[in-house]
């Protein structure tokens, strides 16, 4: 008896979570067509431009830093000693 309660319960279960399943776009109309913004020459220029370095393509620019890993370490340090930064350890390493 207990064994058909919980086959019961299971096969609830999984039913329900069927139920769940995504059914796609929900709108019956077709898509609008793509209307572009710009022209067919600014596209061409665009795409003749070399591409440009982005952090890790998520199309933000990669910024080229000139400050070595020393000075930024320093000026942590500082902030720290000051009591400017919100949280840190404070170490002659």
């Amino acid at each position: 008896m207990n064994t058909k309660h919980i086959a019961i319960s299971a096969i609830a279960a999984f039913a329900a979570l069927g139920a769940q399943a995504f059914q796609g776009e929900l709108s019956p109309l077709p898509p609008q067509p793509f209307q572009s913004t710009q022209s067919r020459a600014d596209v061409r220029a665009q795409a003749l431009r070399p591409v440009q370095i982005t952090n890790g393509g998520t199309g933000v620019l990669a910024v080229q830093s000139t400050t070595d890993r020393a000075t930024v370490r320093a000026a942590a340090v500082a902030a720290t000693r000051d009591g400017s930064a919100n949280y840190g350890e404070v170490s002659d390493m």
